[in-house]
């Protein structure tokens, strides 16, 4: 079923045992980019190349309004500057008290950049990049 641009967002999680996910505010656009490299296995008695999956990869692009006041923003520009991780959900949650993750995909980040556009005349902007480490999971499990 398709869904709106709007319903998958960008949520900084935090927590230990009980996760919490909270949506990093503002945002205008996300992007998820999921990658498994290709090791090339033929021979010479083969005539086509023949591969199997690789090492897997991800990476993430959030744009949102500018606020150096909000947590989540401020945990990525630590995250920068310090080297630290960031644990990331992109897609839904289930709606009640302890909202948890209905789609989409949790994994720890490594912040690669950020880039603030400060046009005149234009709402101040954010991109931040995120890179996975580790094994990105998957809700609901994919088999």
């Amino acid at each position: 079923m398709a869904e709106l641009g709007n319903i998958r967002r960008v949520y900084i999680v935090t927590g230990t045992n009980e996760l919490t996910y909270t949506w990093l505010s503002g945002e205008q656009t996300n992007s998820f980019n999921r990658t498994a490299e290709a090791i090339e296995t033929s021979d010479k008695s083969t005539q086509w190349a023949q591969f199997l999956s690789g090492k897997k990869g991800a990476t993430a692009e959030v744009t949102v309004y500018t606020d150096d006041s909000n947590a989540q923003q401020k945990a990525a520009l630590a995250g920068l500057h310090n080297g630290s991780t960031v644990k990331v959900f992109i897609g839904t949650l289930s709606t009640g008290q302890s909202p948890a993750p209905s789609a989409g995909d949790l994994f720890d980040a490594v912040v690669t950049a950020i880039s603030d556009t400060n046009d005149n005349g234009a709402v101040a902007s954010r991109s931040i990049s995120l890179t996975a480490t580790g094994a990105v999971t998957h809700t609901p499990v994919i088999s």
